[in-house]
């Protein structure tokens, strides 16, 4: 899924008020059914790539926990394939000071890492017959357009500023190849 503009996606839980565009802002504000903090998504600067499997699938697993782990692996394969590295699959939630404002800042099972800054970010909505995995690897980061989208108290803006400069692994292949790569990834 590419973004026609840039917005800042929030978790379900997150109330409208941690916004800070205004309408006729650039970035717009915008909700997503799965949970945690927000993200950032942008043309071009983003890949989105959300997968959906059933109930019958033998990649099912009823733990919340254990059910991301094999697309963490699949998007570890795909990075290895792009010469990104070696990824790691995180396999607990971690929120960390600033995760449950932030996304990049927490960590979430089947989410990968890199040089231990997030590569791939994971959220999924559940329901009893399907499993939703929504993904997000970045191209380019520019930590400021996030800040922005957010009201953060001045006192806090330094210490976010601080926790999101090492934060994301960028992946500078096209978005066609970053595709195919997960594509071959896939089990």
């Amino acid at each position: 899924m590419s973004p026609l503009n840039a917005a800042l996606v929030l978790g379900s839980a997150q109330p409208a008020e941690i916004a800070s565009a205004a309408p006729g802002d650039d970035l717009a504000a915008v909700r997503r059914r799965s949970g945690g903090g927000a993200v950032l998504v942008a043309p071009d600067d983003s890949v989105w790539i959300d997968v959906v499997i059933g109930r019958g699938d033998p990649l099912w697993d009823d733990d919340a926990n254990r059910a991301p782990l094999w697309l963490g692996r699949a998007w570890a394969g795909a990075l290895s394939a792009l010469g990104e590295g070696r990824g790691e699959v995180c396999r607990r939630f971690e929120p960390g000071r600033w995760g449950m404002l932030a996304c990049v800042l927490g960590r979430g099972p089947g989410e990968v890492l890199v040089g231990g800054a997030k590569a791939v970010g994971l959220a999924q909505r559940r329901t009893r017959t399907t499993a939703r995995f929504q993904t997000l690897l970045y191209r380019r980061w520019v930590p400021e357009q996030l800040i922005a989208g957010l009201a953060v108290p001045p006192e806090h803006a330094d210490g976010l500023r601080s926790a999101l400069a090492g934060a994301i692994w960028t992946v500078a292949a096209d978005t066609a190849r970053i595709h195919s790569a997960f594509l071959a990834a896939l089990p």
